[in-house]
């Protein structure tokens, strides 16, 4: 299925709008990803599950489930901010039925080798793993290419339009006036985010419209 135009332009605000080449290997990787051809696999800092769900609800929708399998945070619901979590990974696998499921490679589940085996034998479910930044050079990652995210501080010329587009993410999802997300909170932000893991930063900007929107 051929990458719709709103998650063509999510991957060129992660990766940058003038990397028109990585990018398009981004967008490949994710279309092989769709077909259960390859796992999914993200490179970067911080916490990249909030990356995760947002690619998924741009590629399949809200109406699929994304499944996060961390043992150290246990079994824990969804909420509006973040999948539900399964220590065991079989389980994970059933809740992600038709979905995605997210691991991160430093917290595996000490039944991954049978997650792997049931991995293996469905394409009900794809996986999506989480990985560091040093992990992008690894030297089995190399075909499909990995989604490696660059950090902000190489990109100040376009760090303006990243916080403008999170702004409008955030506003959409919460229902709120166009005019909840001000230019005082665009300052705001971009003063006190504009170094911080880039999960922080979209939940700087989500706070900032709920702020306002209440």
């Amino acid at each position: 299925m051929p990458a719709s135009d709103e998650l063509r332009g999510f991957v060129a605000r992660l990766l940058g709008w003038d990397n028109r080449r990585s990018v398009e290997l981004a967008v490949r990787t994710l279309e092989l990803a769709a077909e259960h051809r390859t796992e999914l696999v993200l490179c970067g800092a911080g916490d990249l599950v909030p990356i995760a769900r947002a690619l998924h609800r741009r590629n399949l929708g809200v109406g699929r489930p994304i499944v996060v399998c961390d043992p150290r945070r246990g079994d824990t619901p969804a909420s509006p901010r973040s999948p539900a979590n399964f220590a065991s990974g079989l389980i994970a696998l059933t809740a992600a039925a038709g979905g995605w499921l997210c691991i991160r490679t430093r917290r595996l589940p000490r039944d991954f080798a049978a997650l792997v085996a049931q991995l293996r034998s469905t394409d009900d479910v794809q996986l999506v793993v989480c990985a560091g930044e040093r992990d992008a050079a690894h030297p089995f990652l190399v075909r499909p290419a990995s989604l490696h995210l660059p950090r902000l501080a190489g990109r100040a010329a376009e760090l303006d339009r990243v916080i403008s587009e999170y702004a409008a993410d955030a506003v959409a999802e919460l229902g709120a006036p166009p005019a909840s997300f001000t230019d005082d909170d665009h300052t705001w932000v971009r003063q006190h985010a504009a170094t911080s893991p880039r999960s922080r930063r979209s939940r700087c900007v989500s706070w900032r419209c709920a702020r306002r929107a209440t």
